[in-house]
């Protein structure tokens, strides 16, 4: 089959890239021709007029669509299959695929078609304001990067997408990573018929065998407000303890230092981001990985790092997280922003060693839903319905 496979990166490496590239190394590696088109928020670095031409084309991109158009000619795809189009790209690629006659795939890792910041947050809480028929919600409380200009922004770009049916009509299919986000979706007017659930995979990894202890627990992702990271440190403030190691980076990387350093918590070790190897050998020696996000994760990837290591989940019981860490099985779940709940359920974890069994828990169900190959399956079994040959 003739995959053509676009993707925008954001200025932050974050999940929705590894997907993208785990996906189309699992195409390759099964025999597809795999043609990825690429675009990056980058390109909106510059002086002032250069935003204000780039900020003019957050509804539609000329460029975007001309290109994709002529990849098209070239490379006679029979899916074009998109992870992130915001911003540079633009769901201008729908059109140029539609007029062409390919079938669009589009993979919805957040929820930006109706809400601005992607997140269902506002004040480090879930809030469900605004609607495909109006993002005014929005715009008075500045949810996109805190500015007025550019929620303005935002705001017209999701609504003209709407006021055009562009995500009804010009996608034929959408993959979710959830149940849970296939609902939400839904709710906000997404046809039931043309969304499909499949989770995320990582390729199998050397496990360990469940007989060595874990040294510590582990938070792996983004430094932001939406990951509950104040939450997190706030627990930690009380579990004097119990070691931790925090890996990854974002706008909170300062702040998260210089909390551990005021309040003297050397039970913390901050790191940054890791090469793979050492990041393996770090995911390796945890006990359990804590997800303590405020906003509705489609299901964060580093879930399936850790089960696929058969490493249990301590989550927030929110959104997606409450469908795939499966309480007191293969992970404990806790009440959303609160710190006192997430220091009970740390200590329940690591007292006794339950994370050991909560791991195997989680091994085995990694095997059974977030292989590779059933990943695969399933992405097979999509675009066979959806494409046409030509």
């Amino acid at each position: 089959m003739r995959i053509m496979i676009g993707h925008n990166y954001y200025q932050q490496p974050g999940g929705e890239d590894a997907v993208f590239q785990a996906e189309v190394a699992m195409l390759k590696k099964h025999g597809h021709e795999v043609h990825v088109y690429e675009r990056s928020n980058a390109e909106i670095e510059g002086g002032f007029f250069h935003k204000l031409r780039q900020l003019c084309s957050f509804r539609w991109s000329k460029r975007s669509y001309n290109e994709v158009r002529a990849l098209i000619r070239e490379f006679k795809p029979d899916i074009a299959h998109f992870h992130n189009t915001f911003f540079m790209m633009t769901p201008s690629v729908y059109d140029a695929c539609h007029d062409d006659g390919v079938f669009v795939v589009q993979s919805l890792h957040n929820f930006r078609s109706v809400c601005m910041n992607a997140l269902f947050l506002r004040d480090k809480k879930v809030c469900e304001l605004c609607t495909p028929a109006s993002s005014f919600n929005g715009i008075f409380h500045r949810c996109y990067r805190k500015s007025f200009l550019l929620s303005v922004a935002m705001a017209d770009m999701i609504g003209y997408h709407w006021r055009r049916s562009t995500w009804i009509k010009k996608v034929d299919r959408f993959i979710v990573a959830s149940e849970f986000t296939r609902t939400q979706f839904i709710r906000f007017g997404f046809p039931s018929s043309k969304i499909v659930v499949k989770p995320h995979f990582v390729d199998e990894p050397v496990i360990r065998d469940g007989k060595v202890d874990g040294k510590y627990m582990l938070y792996a992702g983004r430094l932001s407000d939406e990951k509950g990271i104040e939450v997190l440190l706030h627990a930690w403030a009380e579990i004097k303890d119990i070691p931790l190691y925090i890996v990854g980076s974002g706008p909170l990387k300062a702040y998260v230092e210089a909390f551990v350093k005021r309040q003297g918590l050397d039970n913390i070790r901050v790191f940054g981001f890791l090469d793979h190897q050492r990041y393996e050998e770090v995911f390796a020696a945890a006990s359990a990985l804590i997800v303590p996000s405020l906003c509705y994760e489609n299901f964060p990837r580093v879930v399936v790092e850790a089960y696929a290591r058969g490493i249990a989940v301590i989550a927030s019981r929110l959104g997606s997280l409450q469908e795939v860490v499966q309480d007191q099985k293969t992970g404990v779940l806790f009440t959303a922003g609160d710190a006192e709940d997430l220091c009970r359920c740390v200590r329940k974890v690591w007292k006794g060693s339950q994370y050991l069994e909560l791991g195997r828990n989680a091994r085995n169900l990694y095997a059974a839903l977030y292989t590779e190959q059933i990943n695969y399956d399933i992405l097979m079994s999509l675009y066979s319905k959806a494409h046409k040959p030509h």
